[in-house]
């Protein structure tokens, strides 16, 4: 199943980048969220448990890899396009392999405002690329790390061009970042047979534990600062495809996971929220989910349950309630810290396009 959403978030991408016929009718009204919120959920994760960056580059090298075949077709190329690149000159390796990138990573992340990419570098034997990728959506408005956290482009980069050479033996790393400190990310695409370049890549795929301030992050989402040249606003895809490739290996298991650091993630955000609009609690959650996620929730209180409907675009397409699960546990997190109370959830269900959600004081 969770394939079929990381399916259907590639095809509406490659549908409004392709500006081809039949697409959904979500997409014409401009489906865009602020960055603070992908970035929140996969980072908030990440703190918790480390091994979610590699789970996160695993799956996007996954997804991408597979879906290629699909980002091929709707480009109209033909599937055998880099036939034997690996005995192409360099010159003629470098031009067309820099053109079609452009054309596909480009073309699509220019559409959903993830980035843009550019080539700089290629060897042929070993295969060795770089890739410069400015105004990163995974890490605008990051800084003082040690380490780049770009995980989820360096798999996609690394699928998407394997496919592209039909080569099964090529990772993917960051060089630097931005949050590290790099005035853009960059990325190295190379074969595994390279032995400097698995050393390398090992180091990354297993990086060390990482403290991010996300109290402060949030104050720059919600006073509008501009955090990068492409603005605050992501396509509400880049979202899903993140929470599906989080959840793909193990719905149940990250569900969980992803309940227990939302709430967490609520409890810390709340006196941040109430202060930053001044207005009733429940006025202010209101205004912090249509402001960042053009989220509409309306929420109903009396004295034992509150009930909270929520729609709009940043709901994930399907019914499942592993795809929610950390807007479930933040909605808790929130409404334990205005009341004062713990709230657990009694139910949560979709009717027609809301999300309806009742909590009640943990007994």
């Amino acid at each position: 199943m969770m394939d079929k959403i990381i399916e259907n978030a590639w095809a509406e991408l490659l549908a409004k980048a392709t500006k081809k016929q039949g697409v959904s009718p979500r997409l014409i009204t401009g489906d865009d969220i602020d960055l603070y919120i992908p970035q929140s959920r996969l980072l908030a994760l990440a703190e918790s448990n480390r091994a979610v960056f590699r789970l996160i580059y695993l799956s996007a090298q996954e997804s991408a890899r597979r879906n290629a075949y699909m980002i091929v077709r709707k480009l109209g190329m033909p599937s055998d396009y880099f036939w034997k690149f690996e005995l192409w000159p360099r010159e003629r390796a470098f031009t067309t392999l820099t053109k079609i990138v452009h054309r596909i990573f480009s073309t699509i992340m220019s559409e959903a405002k993830e980035g843009r990419l550019e080539v700089k570098e290629l060897t042929i034997d070993p295969l060795h690329i770089r890739i410069d990728f400015d105004s990163c959506v995974e890490c605008a408005g990051i800084k003082g790390l040690q380490i780049g956290i770009c995980y989820y482009h360096a798999g996609t980069f690394a699928g998407i061009i394997a496919a592209l050479v039909n080569q099964d033996n090529l990772d993917c790393f960051e060089t630097d970042c931005y949050a590290a400190g790099g005035e853009h990310c960059s990325f190295v695409v190379g074969d595994k047979s390279d032995k400097a370049f698995v050393q390398k890549f090992d180091t990354y795929i297993h990086p060390p534990d990482i403290k991010i301030d996300l109290v402060d992050r949030l104050t720059k989402s919600l006073k509008k600062d501009s955090l990068r040249s492409l603005g605050n606003m992501v396509d509400v895809n880049y979202l899903r495809l993140l929470t599906a490739n989080i959840l793909r290996d193990n719905p149940r298991l990250f569900a969980s996971t992803n309940s227990e650091v939302g709430h967490r993630f609520g409890r810390d955000v709340t006196k941040t929220i109430e202060n930053f609009y001044g207005v009733e609690k429940w006025r202010a959650v209101q205004n912090y989910y249509h402001d960042l996620c053009q989220l509409n929730v309306d929420i109903k209180e009396n004295e034992s349950e509150l009930q909270i409907t929520v729609r709009g675009k940043a709901l994930p397409t399907d019914s499942r309630t592993e795809t929610i699960s950390f807007l479930l546990g933040e909605l808790q997190g929130l409404a334990s810290g205005l009341t004062g109370k713990e709230m657990a959830l009694k139910e949560s269900y979709f009717k027609d396009d809301c999300l309806v959600i009742t909590l009640v004081p943990q007994s």
